[in-house]
């Protein structure tokens, strides 16, 4: 999968699929697509499968703070709690819809709007990996118990633009944010400082490399 990612020939499609369509069903991935949420539907359909097959799996899926304009995400929630299936909705809220800062497009608050069909709502730093692991670890046994749906806002940052072509940002955020976001909130900096303060771990035995390394 990561050889198809890095657009590699050993990659399953030979690197010609890139990450828009990557798949791996065989370990439960059902998928990317290029519609925008439309992983919610997919999603939605897998934790149906699993309830009445009686798997115990709980499908999760992504998407971005742009999804929260999509319909259908308001659609499956509905369906999900209706019949209390096994799915985490994750949005990923990394500030900027495309090149438009959220806020000046997305009305009210983001968890009111599952709460509203009565999802379990919770939001968590994106950049912490022991926060975001707790609590994805406590939706995920309540949705294989059988109480139905969650959604996990995770706020995080996009270092980069939205696409290739994304280079000159100054138009939409300043160079300053994206450093203070690189230098102080990046969640492998931050993972690494933790490990060695708690002695968890120490040079030698991280990652070759990670020692030096710095967000670009």
């Amino acid at each position: 999968m990561f050889a198809e990612l890095l657009g590699k020939e050993t990659g399953y499609c030979k690197g010609k699929g890139g990450s828009m369509h990557i798949a791996d069903p065989a370990t439960g991935n059902l998928g990317a697509n290029a519609i925008v949420c439309g992983s919610a539907g997919i999603a939605t359909g897998a934790a149906f499968s699993s309830q009445r097959l009686g798997t115990g799996q709980v499908a999760v899926c992504f998407f971005g703070e742009g999804a929260l304009g999509q319909g259908v995400l308001y659609e499956v929630m509905n369906l999900a709690q209706l019949f209390k299936l096994p799915v985490i909705y994750v949005c990923e809220n990394n500030l900027y819809t495309e090149y438009t800062h959220y806020s000046e497009t997305t009305a009210g608050d983001i968890l009111t709007r599952a709460t509203a069909f009565g999802l379990e709502a919770a939001a968590v730093d994106g950049q912490d990996v022991r926060a975001v692991h707790s609590i994805a670890q406590k939706l995920v046994a309540r949705a294989r118990k059988g109480d139905g749906p969650a959604f996990l806002l995770c706020n995080t940052y996009r270092y980069h633009g939205h696409h290739v072509g994304d280079i000159n940002r100054e138009y939409y955020r300043s160079k300053q944010e994206e450093q203070t976001w690189k230098t102080e909130r990046d969640p492998i900096l931050n993972l690494r400082k933790f490990l060695l303060e708690q002695k968890l771990a120490d040079d030698a035995t991280l990652e070759p490399g990670m020692t030096n390394w710095k967000p670009k």
